[in-house]
């Protein structure tokens, strides 16, 4: 015997759903939350689901879930659940690596025309890295700030999104 997805009775179980990722996924929102939902596929041979899901997180990088669901394949039943879940960040930040390389970039170009400028343009270089440093750090600050401000709870309730949806996808398998 084999399984069956019914994707479209799947994706009709989301209230007000609309289509993402080029019809990989779908994505709704619960009170003031976004989540994608990607249309689950089977492993190769295997009576196992793999569905993934995103908290969608404006301001910081998204929340990720991905679960592999094992059918039982005489009656469509599940019979274990595994997965993971990794926690997007609390803010765009601008990486150290690219702090240094402005830094060692404005550095250089103030040495460089040191002897033209009497040494005025390296002055000027140390200037502009403390500057940008600066605003860096500032930025890398507020970013964390204002996403931990505004946080509204869709990352608590992307454990029912989880749930629910392992409760609608277990509802549109059956057996052939």
């Amino acid at each position: 015997m084999s399984l069956s997805l019914n994707i479209g009775q799947f994706q009709s179980l989301f209230p007000d759903a609309t289509s993402d990722k080029d019809g990989e996924a779908i994505k709704y929102t619960v009170e003031d939350s976004d989540y994608r939902i990607y249309n689950p596929t089977w492993q190769s041979g295997k009576p196992v689901l793999v569905v993934k899901m995103d908290h969608i997180r404006g301001g910081a990088t998204d929340d990720h879930v991905e679960l592999q669901i094992t059918f039982d394949t005489s009656n469509a039943s599940m019979v274990s659940i595994e997965g993971t879940w990794e926690a997007g960040n609390d803010g765009y930040q601008i990486p150290k690596v690219v702090i240094e390389a402005v830094d060692a970039s404005a550095e250089i170009l103030g040495a460089v025309g040191a002897l033209e400028t009497a040494g005025i343009s390296e002055a000027a270089a140390q200037s502009a890295v403390a500057v940008f440093d600066g605003f860096c750090k500032l930025f890398n600050t507020l970013s964390t700030l204002i996403v931990r401000m505004s946080d509204n709870g869709g990352r608590f309730y992307f454990t029912a999104v989880v749930c629910h949806t392992v409760n609608r996808l277990n509802s549109c398998v059956s057996v052939n």
